[in-house]
């Protein structure tokens, strides 16, 4: 199950600020529609907390992403790099119960250039399916959003993540999918996401 999908900012960002999220999305884990209700009604205390909870999260992945790229005597973000996924831009953080979740969780990131990708997931999941689905959708996010020339692009075409989500990542649940079945979802989400 996965529990959360951030896209933030990994190293100093335009004006000097460090780990901004972009965006981020819970998702509900197969609650009931009652309480999906209830969970769309939190007080704006228990929002900011969730948002403060996510921003920890992304900045405890770029402190390892920072230190990665740092033992590879890499740059933090170089722009004249091509968009490849090294070894080094790949990591697993887990996280005890209450530190962002009320339950242990495990955070499977992705840094490309200045950009962390994150997913959130169950101790118990398939962390190779987690990060097969992650490398997919950050390939296909940069592809179709512009991300690496324009981040704001995360904050603007929000519905354009969501709907990525719902594909690869149906109400937080990893998917078991053959090569054609990707390619299918793949020129299904293309033709969705150019209108």
């Amino acid at each position: 199950m996965v529990y959360g999908f951030l896209i933030h900012t990994v190293g100093p960002a335009a004006g000097g600020e460090s780990c901004r999220v972009l965006y981020q999305r819970r998702f509900s884990c197969g609650l009931v529609d009652e309480q999906r209700r209830a969970e769309d009604d939190f007080l704006e205390e228990e929002k900011v907390r969730r948002t403060e909870q996510m921003e920890a999260v992304a900045r405890q992945v770029e402190a390892l992403y920072l230190l990665r790229r740092q033992l590879s005597a890499r740059p933090a973000a170089d722009s004249e790099e091509a968009v490849s996924f090294q070894e080094e831009d790949v990591g697993v953080l887990g996280l005890p119960a209450g530190a962002a979740f009320p339950q242990e969780v495990v955070v499977l990131w992705l840094g490309v250039h200045s950009l962390g990708f994150s997913l959130i997931c169950d101790p118990q999941e398939n962390l190779t399916l987690a990060e097969m689905t992650l490398r997919m959708m950050v390939k296909h996010l940069l592809e179709t959003l512009r991300l690496l020339t324009h981040s704001s692009n995360a904050v603007l075409r929000a519905d354009k993540v969501e709907l990525m989500l719902d594909t690869f990542i149906p109400q937080g649940a990893l998917l078991f999918l053959s090569h054609q079945a990707v390619q299918a979802l793949e020129r299904e989400l293309s033709g969705c996401m150019t209108l």
